[in-house]
């Protein structure tokens, strides 16, 4: 993956660059709202993504490296949906936020239960452009993210790790209960 400079980034990502550099020295309490804010403010944003990290790949939704921090603290990706691309399920190993960039994903959220070392489906729901979200690190908010529309899909996720662990890092995959 291709690390950008701060001279590389649109201005949009230069903005959320440094509102994610704000966010991170506030508590963790205070996170998830410091996110929100900052990617519903680029949300809107048509040139905020580069083109070249606007490619899908026909066999899997495809993870762009937008920026990372020099800190190692998070890393900023385009992540690009094409029709029928899904997440598997999965918590996360480090927190998360994102934000639909273009067009709508679905979410189904999962119930972890401790127990069995399971999820359950509970509910799925549509994400129109601009939605935003954020988790922390676990199982409490376990997912599974993708495009059941027709055309490409972007959204913009932030990960609370360095940018070189976003390939393996990221997604702590789990199992499920029942069908999903």
């Amino acid at each position: 993956m291709h690390v950008s400079s701060s001279s590389d980034l649109t201005p949009g990502l230069r903005f959320l660059v440094s509102q994610v550099d704000a966010a991170c020295l506030a508590t963790m309490d205070e996170m998830p709202t410091h996110m929100a804010a900052a990617l519903a403010a680029v949300a809107g944003d048509a040139e905020l993504v580069p083109e070249a990290a606007r490619r899908s790949d026909p066999l899997r939704y495809t993870r762009h490296l937008l920026h990372a921090d020099p800190l190692g603290r998070f890393a900023i990706v385009s992540l690009v949906w094409g029709p029928g691309q899904f997440s598997p399920v999965h918590g996360h190993h480090a927190w998360c936020a994102y934000a639909v960039q273009s067009h709508a994903l679905t979410e189904t959220r999962y119930l972890w239960d401790a127990g069995t070392r399971l999820a359950a489906p509970a509910e799925c729901v549509r994400l129109d452009q601009g939605a935003t979200s954020f988790a922390y690190a676990g199982l409490d908010a376990v997912h599974k993210l993708g495009n059941g529309g027709d055309n490409d899909a972007l959204s913009i996720h932030i990960y609370g790790l360095d940018g070189a662990r976003v390939g393996s890092h990221v997604n702590r995959l789990v199992g499920v209960s029942g069908t999903a």
